[in-house]
């Protein structure tokens, strides 16, 4: 399930937006059109996301592009709508896409992939990136980067871009990303983790133990839903449940139908909880948090809390990122290289500095420091969207030193997991029923079997 959401606390992010109604927006990306049509003496280009950013900032930047190269039309469908905007209308953006639209997406996406038509640059967060870089349908990225001259590498953040692609060929490229971690407010005496090396199992058990023996009434972790535990559970260690090579799977076993029976015994007993109600009083254990823009995340560094990288299986090391905004190329554009120019400039310090992007971290270096200067566009407001209660405070100052420290932590490697998001919303939205009390946990487990093994061997 796809979410404009992050972190503990953002429970309404209230934004005045000013309604950019784009002359594109009711264009659709026929898959019998080719691509390097010209309409009115304009190279076209077209875009395929699943949703368009609701701070409008995507529309923001084609505007400003075409602004600047007149003779280039870029074309973007969503294929979800989002909800309707009016100027300065307050909206509550902790919305999501449907299962339902997301596999509209990707089977429309897939079709024209496979056909060798469709849209010039695709939004591949919602799809399986090896699956199609492995066939040869998506463009080389790293040698576009490096014919454009205007392009520096050196000015975007080449630990994420090379997570992006596993260390290899670059064929995608993140627009924006979220760090995740997960952090305490007890001191090491209390809590000391190797992050290095720890799993979810390390998390629950150490976290049940602190919970019994500590005063307060805590718990181990909350505001994460029992199908979305899950979910991260699974996804961190992927190659143990799932081998996309051999086409098997490992759900319908002991070990997966206790880890459903444990997790809902926590969930029964009050150790977690899909709620922030002990969050919000630091009573909890671990939370589970992400960065997802640089003022968040210098605040989160400025704080007391201890902070370590996701639980996960040993194999991967130092940061987990991700991105619901990594676009490629279509192979079979007829327009590459202009395609590739406005990917180049959505990466660009200007296109990135953009208040609008409030949606994530910057790729761009220097857009990081930029928006450490101001308060961004939007407060965070709990519990409400009313605009009289928005806020605003006055920019603090950063100093170099601090600046210095952010962007020391957000340049270490780090990695993407490299799972198939279809496989992952199988195993939540099947383990629903278990967690609803509908069906065992062995049905359940069965179900995920046949339905990702079916899927493999499609």
């Amino acid at each position: 399930m796809r979410r404009w959401t992050w972190g503990i606390g953002l429970l309404v992010l209230a934004v005045a937006v000013t309604a950019c109604s784009s002359s594109n927006d009711n264009n659709e990306i026929n898959g019998n059109k080719t691509s390097n049509e010209s309409t009115g003496g304009k190279t076209v280009v077209t875009m395929a996301v699943v949703q368009k950013d609701p701070g409008g900032w995507l529309e923001q930047a084609e505007k400003a592009y075409e602004s600047k190269y007149p003779n280039v039309d870029i074309v973007i469908k969503e294929y979800v709508a989002l909800p309707e905007r009016s100027p300065s209308k307050v909206i509550n953006v902790l919305g999501e896409v449907s299962p339902a639209d997301l596999e509209k997406y990707r089977n429309a996406i897939n079709t024209d992939l496979m056909s060798g038509k469709g849209a010039d640059i695709i939004s591949v967060s919602e799809l399986n990136i090896e699956k199609y870089a492995d066939k040869g349908v998506l463009a080389d990225l790293g040698a576009l980067m490096e014919k454009d001259q205007d392009f520096d590498s050196a000015n975007v953040f080449g630990n994420v871009m090379d997570a992006a692609n596993g260390g290899g060929k670059k064929v995608v490229a993140p627009i924006w990303y979220d760090i995740h971690f997960v952090s305490s407010a007890l001191e090491p005496k209390q809590l000391k983790v190797e992050d290095a090396s720890w799993k979810w199992s390390d998390l629950l058990l150490q976290g049940a133990e602190l919970a019994k023996d500590l005063p307060g009434d805590l718990e181990i972790m909350g505001g994460v839903a029992p199908t979305a535990l899950l979910r991260k559970i699974v996804m961190s260690d992927y190659d143990h449940y799932i081998n996309q090579e051999e086409k098997t799977a490992s759900f319908d076993t002991e070990e997966f139908v206790g880890l459903l029976n444990q997790l809902k015994e926590l969930y029964g007993k009050g150790m977690l909880s899909d709620n922030f109600d002990k969050a919000i009083e630091n009573r909890d254990i671990f939370r589970d948090q992400s960065l997802a823009s640089p003022l968040i995340a210098l605040e989160t560094l400025q704080s007391k809390r201890q902070i370590w990288n996701p639980p996960g299986n040993g194999k991967h090391s130092g940061l987990r990122f991700s991105s619901n905004m990594m676009l490629a190329i279509n192979s079979k554009s007829g327009v590459t290289e202009e395609a590739w120019k406005f990917i180049s400039y959505l990466l660009s310090e200007k296109a990135q500095s953009n208040p609008g992007m409030w949606a994530g971290l910057p790729m761009n270096k220097a857009a990081v420091a930029s928006k450490l200067k101001r308060n961004g566009s939007g407060m965070m407001v709990f519990g409400t969207t009313d605009k009289s209660s928005v806020k605003t405070k006055e920019p603090a100052e950063v100093t170099a030193q601090e600046r210095e420290r952010l962007m020391a932590y957000i340049g270490q490697p780090g990695y993407f997991h490299g799972s198939d998001p279809r496989l992952m919303d199988i195993v939540e939205t099947e383990t629903a029923a278990f967690f609803a009390g509908e069906k065992t946990a062995d049905t359940v487990a069965k179900l995920i079997q046949n339905r990702i093994k079916t899927y493999l061997n499609e």
